[in-house]
């Protein structure tokens, strides 16, 4: 049967057919394996009916949907590659993917129907452009069968989010995709098919992609998908769905924790959190308001979920845990040479979740694998333990005075004041210093904290050289399209002169 990743549903729907595999939580419709993957086999005819082939290329902008889970995996069953772009994306952004990938179709829904369709405007080749319902009307006879693949193909094109460049599409392939499913399903996540799993991050995102769709079909569990995060209707669906997993980036926990206190949600064993630094305040409030355990996951783009801090280890807090089973992990100093235990140093990876490299961009793919290896341009340490630490992303590392900054250790202590709901902290230019250490903070309702007293404060919690000399405070902070706090943003609008 090849290695093709769509097997994970068509699989699913032969072995416990009657199975309920998805259900919409806006909608309330419900499909059981056989009738997603019924669904989905539809969904590679009406592509293949488009002019839609093999090793082609798909984009999928949309939000969170049966119709998108449908034709994300028709287009695999095909033997296509999947370019899904993000459902705030503009059109310029959605041109350069779709003439990077060289798309044959852009799918989309009825809220991202008129930003595709400028965007296909705006790319240099001829695009069209169809409604994902489009798929699911009058289609031709279902697909018997996901077709073969090579181990090698293209199954999923990944484009990063630009912040040193470009968007580049990190490719994976088939096997690439099933045989991290695997090792993460069998190895790390301790899921099963009696698991309820609340899926409200973006499936244009390779964290809601792996974690809250392919892992859960591949044990056989059920989906509960919600088409975006609202963290008080999520806490409701925790509770009356009886969900017994979720995951989610920092933002979404933090959320949870400011929620008026509650019961907590009876059947939540633990929750997985990723994608960016886990502050301890926001771990400690969102684990006492869902009265589950957040434990954390490492990962990249290019090389999603190397490290686990996954059941059945114990947990430790602060650490993204261990390279998850097939995956080597190293720490290396600027000449590229291991660091002992303890170093801190770059983070590089090798293993079946390293991408093959940037489509189409041979010169970007030999700089990022240096030997096989993915460099991540993170900073960590790994313990005597082998479990890693992240410290900072090496590019974000704020050089003051001649001393190294870490701001994710600066933005962990702030979290930790009463009042402060988030904080991102970067480094802007100074005539004497190199940069100085700036924070941007979102305080929490009702708070009238000021920046003084905040400056004040941070003096018993962070070294001189990195405390915050500058305090911005802000009605809300910059989302990236996955719902990560975006350190870009937030540069641009501080160096354009808004201090509010």
């Amino acid at each position: 049967m090849g290695v093709n990743v769509g097997q994970i549903l068509y699989q699913g729907a032969r072995r416990h057919p009657e199975r309920e595999a998805l259900v919409c939580l806006e909608s309330g419709a419900r499909f059981s394996y056989a009738a997603l993957d019924r669904r989905a086999r539809q969904a590679a005819a009406a592509l293949a009916a488009a002019g839609v082939g093999p090793r082609d290329r798909v984009s999928l902008c949309a939000g969170n949907s049966p119709d998108y889970v449908a034709a994300w995996f028709g287009a695999l069953y095909l033997g296509a590659a999947c370019a899904p772009a993000p459902a705030m994306s503009a059109p310029p952004e959605l041109a350069h993917r779709l003439d990077d990938a060289g798309a044959t179709l852009s799918l989309c829904d009825d809220e991202t129907l008129a930003r595709c369709q400028a965007g296909a405007a705006l790319a240099t080749r001829t695009v069209p452009v169809r409604r994902l319902a489009s798929l699911f009307e009058a289609p031709p006879p279902p697909l018997s069968r996901p077709v073969d693949t090579a181990a090698d193909q293209p199954a999923l094109l990944l484009y990063t989010s630009g912040t040193t460049g470009r968007a580049k599409g990190a490719t994976l392939t088939h096997a690439s995709l099933q045989l991290h499913t695997a090792a993460l399903c069998q190895h790390s996540l301790d899921l099963g098919p009696s698991d309820r799993v609340l899926a409200a991050l973006p499936l244009t995102h390779s964290f809601g992609l792996r974690m809250t769709l392919l892992c859960p079909f591949f044990v056989g569990a059920t989906v509960f998908l919600r088409r975006r995060f609202v963290a008080a209707r999520c806490l409701e669906d925790l509770e009356g769905q009886a969900i017994t997993w979720t995951a989610g980036v920092p933002t979404m926990f933090a959320r949870y924790g400011a929620l008026p206190p509650g019961p907590a949600p009876r059947a939540l064993r633990w929750c997985l959190s990723a994608g960016a630094p886990l502050p301890d305040a926001t771990a400690e409030a969102a684990s006492q308001r869902l009265g589950a355990p957040l434990r954390q996951g490492y990962g990249m783009t290019e090389a999603t979920f190397s490290t686990l801090d996954g059941p059945p280890a114990p947990a430790t807090r602060g650490s993204v845990g261990r390279p998850v089973w097939g995956i080597e992990l190293q720490i290396t100093g600027p000449d590229g040479a291991p660091l002992p235990a303890g170093a801190v140093g770059e983070i590089w990876l090798r293993g079946h979740n390293v991408m093959a490299g940037y489509f189409g961009d041979e010169a970007s793919s030999q700089a990022a694998l240096e030997g096989g290896w993915m460099c991540s341009g993170d900073l960590g340490r790994l313990d005597s333990e082998g479990r890693l630490w992240v410290v900072d992303r090496l590019k974000d590392t704020i050089l003051r005075g001649g001393f190294n900054v870490y701001p994710a250790e600066v933005e962990a202590a702030l979290a930790r004041h009463p009042e402060v709901a988030l904080a991102v902290v970067i480094g802007l230019p100074h005539p004497e210093l190199g940069e100085e250490v700036v924070a941007v903070v979102q305080r929490r309702p009702g708070s009238a904290l000021r920046p003084e007293a905040l400056i004040e404060w941070a003096r018993g919690q962070l070294s001189g050289a990195s405390r915050p000399r500058r305090v911005h405070l802000v009605e809300a902070l910059p989302l990236g399209p996955s719902g990560k706090l975006s350190r870009r943003a937030v540069r641009a609008q501080l160096l354009g002169g808004d201090d509010s």
